[in-house]
């Protein structure tokens, strides 16, 4: 009974250890943008905007200075009449002691603090949509690597397809050499083919691991040759023009920091209202008739307002929407050549379509064709030479099939690559 327990946990284990597994391109995307050490990089981008927003909010909270002065003078203010003395003015001395603390208090700042704020804000939409530039950018290289193990692993199917039949072929050709109905030059011309195959499929074994190994990388994923890679379906029913590139999604962003660039002009010419106050101690206070060490101290409200700047103001702005209209040209130009991009991927769609259309038409004459020719090398007819030909152009036209399929769906994946919807 223990053996046969044994033995069943054998087969299990045995089982497991060579089952494959299988990988969504989807899945490959999310665990590629995890992996990615700029994803980060995102939570660093919304911390410092906090410490920038606290920092601006200080600007409403009392400023604190301590000031302190020590001087002499080679004259200080004199009563101007004789005996002053005698009316109780001393005459100051003119070695000058002064600590103060000033208080400042924002009462209205014209809206620039708020504006700065919406500056931050925006700022930080614009560096966490770059973020999905990147994002973006890293999603088309992993298209390139998975639909690349995806070509590679259909050819080495054909091969292997291949390789089986001419194997069977070989058997018989083995055979018809020993009967004396066939040349022992035809035996040797098949095991050659055989041999370059094997050197293919070995070819093809290095450049899938090795392009699997670079996905791994990408994703941290423990993908191997047995992983099965699903196909995406992708479809392009709908063609109206929709650019949802994230790309394209920044240009309305520097807009939008223009504008609030502009506000943050505006802000300059308003009035600015504080209040203030003074405490001190030193000699003079302020009555500077009392040549003695007193305390003292100020409150009040102080105003300003730059109502007239030369038109400085004016010109900074026409500046800004200048720049705006740069932007609006790089958008349109940026709009225009994702059209024309556009154009070129449904012409390929529809060039692998046809293509695809004719492919089985193809393989079933081929297979006529090699069916035919297998039977004249059989019959000593024909020479290998010339069934390899046929043979060849066979798996050539299957070979051919399966890869206008992956990439008829590769085509149908760039278009809404192009358009940003992946």
């Amino acid at each position: 009974m223990k053996k046969y327990i044994v033995v069943l946990l054998l087969i299990f284990i045995g089982w497991t250890g060579f089952s494959q597994t299988s990988i969504s391109l989807e899945a490959c995307y999310k665990k590629a943008i995890a992996n990615y050490p700029l994803t980060r990089q995102g939570e660093l981008l919304n911390a410092s905007n906090e410490l920038s927003i606290k920092n601006l909010n200080k600007n409403y909270l009392p400023q604190l200075n301590i000031n302190g002065q020590v001087h002499y003078q080679s004259d200080v203010t004199k009563m101007p009449f004789e005996n002053a003395q005698a009316f109780g003015v001393e005459e100051l001395s003119k070695d000058w002691y002064k600590i103060m603390l000033d208080v400042n208090q924002v009462i209205y700042d014209g809206k620039a603090t708020s504006r700065q704020k919406e500056l931050e804000e925006v700022n930080l939409e614009i560096n966490q949509q770059n973020l999905e530039v990147e994002f973006f950018s890293l999603k088309q290289r992993i298209n390139q690597v998975y639909f690349g193990i995806i070509l590679l692993k259909k050819n080495q199917t054909i091969l292997q397809i291949h390789k089986e039949t001419l194997s069977k072929k070989l058997a018989d050709v083995q055979s018809g050499v020993k009967n004396g109905i066939l040349l022992p030059s035809n035996e040797d011309i098949l095991q050659v083919e055989l041999i370059q195959l094997e050197q293919a499929l070995e070819e093809l074994e290095i450049s899938i691991a090795s392009s699997i190994n670079i996905l791994n990388e990408f994703t941290n994923l423990s993908l191997n040759s047995n992983t099965e890679f699903d196909l995406p379906d992708i479809s392009i029913e709908n063609t109206s023009f929709i650019n949802n590139r994230p790309e394209y999604v920044i240009f309305s962003m520097q807009h939008k920091k223009i504008d609030v660039s502009k506000k943050m002009l505006g802000s300059k010419k308003q009035p600015r209202l504080s209040a203030f106050g003074q405490a001190g101690y030193g000699r003079p206070g302020y009555d500077m008739l009392k040549n003695q060490f007193d305390d003292f101290y100020m409150v009040g409200a102080r105003l300003s307002w730059s109502f007239w700047d030369w038109n400085h103001t004016k010109k900074e702005k026409e500046i800004l929407s200048l720049q705006q209209e740069i932007v609006n040209t790089q958008k349109e130009t940026f709009d225009k050549n994702i059209r024309i991009d556009l154009q070129n991927k449904k012409a390929l769609i529809q060039q692998k379509e046809s293509q695809i259309s004719k492919d089985d038409e193809i393989i079933q004459l081929r297979e006529k064709i090699s069916a035919s020719s297998s039977s004249q090398l059989s019959n000593g007819v024909i020479t290998s030479t010339e069934y390899l030909t046929e043979l060849n152009a066979e798996s050539k036209a299957k070979l051919d099939l399966e890869v206008h399929k992956v990439e008829l769906i590769k085509a149908k994946l760039d278009y809404q690559t192009t358009l940003g919807n992946i």
